[in-house]
């Protein structure tokens, strides 16, 4: 489920592709929301209202902020959730993330649940209790990920509509990797095909790897397949769409530490010379955000992969100073199921390597 999971968080943080699937799903809600004014995605938010799941690690679910587009400046939550198997306490679950929004925010919040399962006869829309003459009813908008139209979604000419795709055929050949294997071809032509611009072309060929995994010997075909289009096309073919990921936070880590070496250079300067100060506020910077990146994609990755990360595993991750050794930590949080399970390889990890100095980088 990990992969399923991951994908769908990327999916929905991408606001294009959060504004199709809602189109899809609510078409009277897409209308309502002014999209020009942009969404306000409030995860972290939702983390701490977040009630105990009951369901495991089935559930991708999300708070957006909208604007409503009637020109009144009003704004609603919309709660989405992904299930990807059936779960009797859904619906409570839906209901209670519903109600313990509201009493956050005091504005309406508008559930919406994303069915990703195969199973025909499973559509919870409510959830009801009642005791005597007191009754309580809770209604929300689900989208069966089944009943959506291939032919509607071939030719809708948005990107996301070929993500919906792979999401749908990726639950209809679960059992098959061969039909699997087609399906992710004919998606990867379709991609080719329709001139995407490079970065549109990035995302789509790392959403189809990731949504469709395949075992390795078909692994290799598709790749095979991958690089005659490459010959043919001349596309340029990118990693995998969680790999991205990673590399956005080294990045932003990176950026950060090269700003905080530079201030810290200036303060060097003064007692030191100007230029000499700032060229190594600049080299102990840019270490500096190597490391701070490294840290931080590891810990976005977990919070892809198994949503709010524990405080102590933060504080572990902060302490690692070797860079290698966080990269394969990403590697190894990959392999496991669970947060459990990654803290215990965290441990064997840590216990059979070197010991390391203190993190001084002042956070937490």
């Amino acid at each position: 489920m990990a992969r399923s999971d991951t994908a769908w968080k990327l999916f929905l943080e991408q606001p294009d592709y959060l504004r199709s699937i809602i189109r899809r799903a609510d078409p009277i809600l897409y209308e309502l929301i002014d999209w020009q004014r942009g969404v306000e995605y409030l995860d972290n938010e939702l983390q701490q209202i977040a009630p105990q799941s009951v369901t495991g690690r089935q559930i991708v679910d999300k708070l957006v902020r909208v604007f409503l587009a009637d020109g009144a400046e009003q704004w609603v939550l919309v709660h989405i959730e992904v299930q990807s198997q059936p779960n009797p306490l859904f619906a409570e679950r839906m209901y209670a993330y519903n109600a313990t929004a509201w009493l956050r925010y005091r504005q309406q919040v508008l559930s919406l649940a994303i069915l990703a399962d195969t199973r025909r006869h499973w559509r919870p829309t409510r959830y009801e209790r009642a005791l005597g003459n007191h009754r309580l009813l809770f209604e929300f908008v689900s989208l069966k990920l089944m009943d959506l139209d291939e032919g509607d979604l071939l030719a809708d000419p948005e990107p996301a509509a070929l993500v919906i795709l792979a999401f749908k055929r990726a639950g209809e050949t679960k059992r098959n990797a061969e039909l699997r294997l087609q399906a992710r071809l004919e998606l990867l032509r379709l991609t080719v095909e329709r001139g995407y611009n490079e970065e549109q072309t990035t995302n789509l060929l790392g959403f189809l790897e990731w949504i469709m995994d395949l075992p390795k010997l078909l692994e290799r075909e598709y790749e095979r397949a991958i690089e005659e289009y490459k010959r043919e096309t001349g596309v340029k073919i990118v990693p995998r769409i969680v790999e991205m990921t990673l590399r956005e936070g080294l990045e932003q880590g990176i950026q950060q530490g090269i700003q905080q070496g530079i201030q810290q250079g200036i303060q060097q300067g003064i007692q030191q010379g100007i230029q000499q100060g700032i060229q190594q506020g600049i080299q102990q910077g840019i270490q500096q955000g190597i490391q701070q990146g490294a840290q931080q994609s590891l810990i976005r990755l977990l919070s892809h992969l198994f949503g709010r990360v524990p405080r102590d595993v933060i504080r572990t991750i902060r302490g690692i100073q070797d860079v290698e050794q966080l990269m394969a930590l990403q590697a190894v949080a990959l392999e496991c199921g669970s947060m459990s399970v990654f803290r215990e390889r965290l441990k064997e990890v840590l216990e059979s390597a070197p010991q390391q100095e203190p993190s001084s980088n002042g956070q937490s």
